[in-house]
């Protein structure tokens, strides 16, 4: 091959005492888009091999700073990427859970004075969300909405339909059999999913979502001895409220944080300010709207109890939503039948409880169906890090 073929530096006596240099592009091509030519290889064999490793860093794909910056885990600001992906875990579902606690304590102590209004109540809960929202996305300096309006007003008729008709069966249901119902949501979740996101669920999942919820069932069924209440309206009611729930889980997870990138705080924010125009519109057409506000100056505790059990909800309503976003909403709902169970543990901390066989029973149900969970994550790790060893050794 005549030197000046070969790429080299005119006068030089061999391939050995030229300084490397990459093939120049062919006219038209456009710089390190273009792989090198193929006399630039065939005399690259007598090259050192520092330059040949220098040629292969030049012509690979970097990956995005965008795409990175979407998979960091971030909660009220704070990185939770210094953290493995079980550890992010555990910390949502703890914040989860503590925030929980506060909520319900907080919120009974509301309801059990005489004359408050359910509906009152859940508009103002909606409109501090809304207001936490506001604040969380001005402070973190990102104002601009990224879905439609028309996007975030069917967001809060799910939202809203799931608690209109979960807190009406109460009427005719007591509250562990409501927690029961609440607690089976991981397989309608699961079902939705997979027909509105086309996820795909093994067997061994779809067993271990059985078993929590038996677990779940017989753990409530021993406090539901205590007050029993049952009416089959009631079922249907809290049925349709737990489909309600299944689906915005679904549709906030396709919809907001897959399709449009939202962060949790716009998720909250416009989605908590019109389901309080509808609890608004609600109290108006009941006629509820004057008397709740006298019940209130008389009672002024009322909204500052729920001003701060509001603003446990809303930490703990981002904590899902994170969760949602980062591992999905079957994972999110685990989370949330898991906090169920250890409200009731407290309630036995707090209050003077006989501990039955179906509480020790439905305990240890529970906790098989957390070994199936872990080990269902670890074997699917493990494929996924088999596939992309795999993937690079092509």
């Amino acid at each position: 091959v005549p030197q000046h073929d070969r790429g080299l530096i005119p006068g030089a006596a061999s391939p050995a005492q030229a300084p490397p240099r990459l093939a120049s592009a062919a006219p038209g091509a456009s710089g390190c888009s273009r792989a090198p030519s193929r006399l630039a290889v065939s005399s690259a064999a007598s090259l050192p091999n520092v330059v040949i490793e220098m040629q292969n860093e030049a012509f690979l794909p970097q990956k995005p700073a965008v795409a990175a910056h979407a998979n960091r885990v971030a909660v009220f600001g704070q990185d939770l990427s210094f953290l493995s992906r079980q550890n992010q875990l555990l910390v949502l579902a703890f914040g989860n859970l503590s925030c929980s606690l506060g909520f319900a304590y907080l919120q009974e102590r509301v309801f059990i004075i005489d004359g408050t209004s359910h509906v009152f109540i859940t508009f103002l809960t909606a409109l501090f969300f809304g207001i936490c929202g506001f604040i969380e996305c001005v402070a973190s300096r990102d104002t601009r909405r990224r879905a439609s309006m028309r996007e975030y007003a069917q967001l809060s008729l799910f939202t809203m339909g799931g608690m209109y008709f979960t807190n009406f069966s109460l009427t005719y249901l007591n509250y562990p059999t409501r927690v029961m119902f609440k607690s089976s949501k991981v397989i309608p979740v699961m079902l939705v999913g997979v027909m509105l996101q086309g996820k795909r669920y093994t067997r061994v999942e779809y067993l271990g979502a059985f078993i929590l919820v038996v677990g779940i069932t017989v753990f409530t069924l021993g406090d539901a001895k205590e007050s029993p209440k049952f009416d089959m309206l009631g079922v249907l009611l809290i049925s349709i409220g737990v489909i309600f729930d299944a689906v915005t889980s679904n549709y906030e997870e396709k919809v907001f944080f897959h399709l449009r990138k939202c962060s949790q705080a716009e998720v909250m924010m416009y989605a908590s300010l019109f389901g309080s125009v509808w609890a608004l519109l609600g109290l108006v057409q009941s006629g509820e709207l004057w008397t709740s506000l006298a019940h209130s100056m008389a009672n002024p505790q009322v909204v500052i109890w729920t001003g701060m059990f509001s603003v446990l909800g809303y930490c703990s309503s981002i904590f899902i939503l994170v969760l949602i976003k980062h591992f999905g909403a079957t994972e999110a709902e685990i989370v949330k039948s898991c906090r169920k169970v250890f409200t009731i543990l407290l309630s036995f901390l707090l209050v003077a409880k006989p501990v039955s066989s179906m509480h020790v029973l439905g305990g240890m149900i529970f906790l098989f169906s957390i070994f199936i969970s872990v080990w269902v994550k670890k074997h699917k790790k493990a494929v996924r890090g088999k596939s992309l060893d795999v993937e690079a050794a092509k």
